[in-house]
């Protein structure tokens, strides 16, 4: 029996915001409660931001989504281009999901979307108000594009953002052969593509980038022995059967691009084994 998956028909949803296009990494308000939920400018955040600012939000999604902690020395908006590209950071005119949309009025966003020349950010304090907000703007409006570590939707671009990085398992590379032996839970499906995601294996929150073809996969229980239905939805288990070659690499997230299935897809490093 082929496995299928049930569930939504999109990525899933994300902070009330349906995900469906190639690019999208749409989060929607996920900033801490605590400085969510306080006065404007009464606490300190962890990166020394105060809370519900522009670059407040823009540190914690880097923190929570790219997996990227801000360096000291990052403070009013106006200056994280410049002190971007003195500490070595790549600062263009190319957007890519998860980098930093920074306005050299004084103003900065967390790239959600590319389309073309659209961009979708997302941001706090836009209009002076301190609360959230996602709007589309074109590319050619923001002063430039500072990529810390984008997110797996932008491999290509991303991979010397931070050039003395080398891959935590240097025992893969292009060409290399390798298997996922660990045990998998769902988190996301997608109907249309008859495929799944999981965050685990993902390195981080899975996006439309890291969709897996059901075909290969096994639903299993929580010990890893084969069980169930093999319908996969969210909330199951399953492993992934097989070797797959390594397409590229992408030092910067610790991924690695592979073809299961009918898919290829981008996945943790650390999830892998060389064969």
């Amino acid at each position: 029996m082929k496995k299928i998956v049930t569930g939504l028909l999109t990525l899933g949803i994300v902070g009330g915001l349906a995900i469906n296009t190639a690019s999208a990494a749409v989060m929607g308000d996920d900033y801490p409660a605590t400085l969510k939920n306080a006065s404007p400018d009464s606490m300190v955040d962890s990166w020394t931001m105060y809370n519900r600012e522009c670059v407040s939000f823009v540190a914690w999604r880097l923190h929570a989504q790219n997996h990227f902690e801000l360096p000291v020395g990052f403070g009013s908006a106006w200056q994280w281009g410049s002190q971007a590209k003195a500490k070595g950071y790549r600062v263009d005119n190319t957007p890519s999901v998860g980098s930093v949309a920074w306005f050299g009025a004084g103003h900065v966003s967390w790239v959600a979307e590319v389309s073309g020349d659209n961009v979708v950010i997302e941001e706090y304090n836009y209009n002076y108000n301190h609360n959230y907000y996602r709007r589309t703007v074109n590319k050619r409006d923001v002063s430039g594009f500072i990529h810390f570590k984008d997110l797996v939707g932008a491999k290509a671009a991303t991979a010397n953002t931070t050039p003395k990085q080398t891959p935590q398992n240097k025992n893969i590379a292009i060409g290399s052969n390798v298997r996922f032996s660990g045990v998998y839970q769902v988190n996301v499906v997608n109907i249309a593509k008859n495929s799944v995601a999981s965050d685990k294996l993902s390195g981080g929150k899975s996006t439309t980038l890291n969709l897996i073809d059901a075909i290969p996969l096994d639903e299993t229980n929580t010990s890893g022995t084969k069980s169930g239905n093999q319908v996969l939805a969210v909330g199951e288990y399953f492993k992934v059967n097989g070797t797959y070659r390594v397409l590229a690499i992408d030092v910067a997230s610790n991924g690695i691009k592979v073809k299961i299935g009918a898919y290829e897809t981008w996945l943790d490093m650390n999830q892998a084994t060389p064969v």
